[in-house]
């Protein structure tokens, strides 16, 4: 989509075709040139000196008035643009720029009354949406929040699917204190325009700060659903890091832990050293007893330099899940390193009291695993007695496990909460 500001230029261009010649020509043409490429400085200078040249046409002191605004010298773009709206009081172009450069130097007043006087039945119905999101903006600015919304709602009441009066009414709810019609709007702008990324990504984070927020279980339920839905699409249409992340933290709200899994990899994926999404990750793949991938993350995340409040989310995080598989010196000492002396104390306690039977199942861990390499290979060998023969024993050492796991299996539970 062309921005109207882009489009008003081309417009003011086509015109100076048939009024200008010569040497004025010239400078609009190069003034055009350099205001598209954002060096206003340079285009500041030729609209100049089409003024000078062309003292009675509107279309130069717009485009002058344009780029003095542009670098903040407010007092010159003022009359530059008053200057239009004397020489063409019925051209919307001219009224608007007036109106924008009035609201910069906090004279929205002064715009509101200027945006007023337009008999808006006569504008085009592109007009008709600008000047009104613009009138909306000065009401705000006046806290005449319920004004504004009325005027953005007259706009949707003739063309509900226009996706920039509901992101410019969701601004006004937003003024007026009313989050609920934040969202609403902001998620219509996006189902409407699905390129609008910032609406989508703001319309999933205030769901889920409203789903935090929120009295009641099932309406908390509702928000984190929405969020989940807006930041599913967002990311399934623009994928990348940032979207991705946030469809995780939305999905895992939503207690959709699978999915939250999945946006969570696609994440790491992005940014293998990022801490947050490989502790977000982690500690989703915990809740789906996935130990061991999940531990793998949050070392991962530890390694990756997060700030001082994450680290010690990390190390708290390693340490319940260490317990929880009975390592508990491991355990003991991430608790230690958050700063969470009294579950370090405590862990050490359990570890000494038992001591024999937590090193009889490490042992017996560590030598399942080995089996399990040494079953391999001898199954590539083609050794069916071998491969018997360790199974027979690896499975020995499952029940072992199994029975030593079962006689802690209350300290277990008491260290998983």
């Amino acid at each position: 989509m062309i921005p109207l500001q882009r489009l008003l230029v081309f417009t003011a261009a086509a015109v100076a075709v048939v009024l200008l010649c010569g040497p004025a020509a010239a400078d609009w043409s190069a003034g055009v040139a350099y205001y598209q490429q954002g060096n206003f400085a340079e285009a500041v200078e030729h609209f100049q000196a089409v003024v000078r040249s062309n003292p009675d046409w509107p279309g130069g002191y717009l485009m002058l008035g344009r780029c003095q605004l542009a670098l903040e010298q407010y007092d010159d773009a003022l009359e530059s643009l008053e200057s239009a709206v004397t020489l063409d009081p019925g051209d919307p172009a001219n009224v608007a720029a007036l109106s924008r450069a009035l609201m910069a130097v906090d004279r929205d007043a002064a715009a509101r009354e200027l945006l007023e006087g337009f008999d808006t039945e006569e504008l085009s119905p592109a007009w008709k949406v600008e000047v009104a999101r613009m009138l909306a903006r000065c009401l705000c600015a006046e806290n005449r929040t319920t004004d504004a919304v009325a005027v953005l709602q007259g706009c949707l009441d003739h063309d509900p699917d226009n996706a920039a009066v509901h992101r410019a009414i969701a601004v006004a709810y937003e003024a007026a204190g009313d989050r609920s019609a934040v969202l609403d709007h902001l998620a219509r702008a996006f189902s409407l325009d699905p390129d609008d990324r910032s609406s989508g990504r703001a319309a999933a984070k205030l769901a889920l700060t409203l789903a935090a927020a929120a009295p009641a279980d099932d309406l908390a339920a509702a928000f984190n659903g929405r969020a989940f839905e807006i930041a599913s699409s967002l990311a399934t249409a623009a994928p990348g890091f940032e979207n991705a992340l946030l469809a995780g933290e939305a999905a895992a709200a939503a207690n959709h832990l699978p999915e939250a899994a999945v946006w969570y990899a696609t994440a790491v994926k992005e940014r293998p050293q990022d801490p947050v999404a490989r502790y977000r990750f982690g500690c989703t793949l915990a809740t789906l007893d996935r130990n061991d991938e999940a531990a793998g993350h949050l070392r991962a995340a530890l390694g990756a330099a997060p700030e001082t409040e994450l680290a010690v989310r990390i190390h708290n995080q390693l340490g319940r899940l260490l317990a929880c598989r009975l390592e508990l010196p491991e355990a003991a000492r991430h608790y230690r390193a958050a700063g969470n002396d009294g579950h370090a104390a405590r862990i050490h306690e359990l570890a000494a009291s038992y001591s024999k039977a937590l090193a009889r199942l490490a042992g017996l861990r560590s030598n399942a695993a080995e089996l399990v390499g040494m079953e391999a290979e001898l199954e590539k060998l083609g050794d069916a007695n071998g491969v018997t023969a360790v199974a027979d024993r690896r499975k020995a050492m499952g029940q072992e496990i199994a029975a030593i796991e079962d006689n802690l299996a209350a300290v277990r539970a008491a260290l998983c909460q």
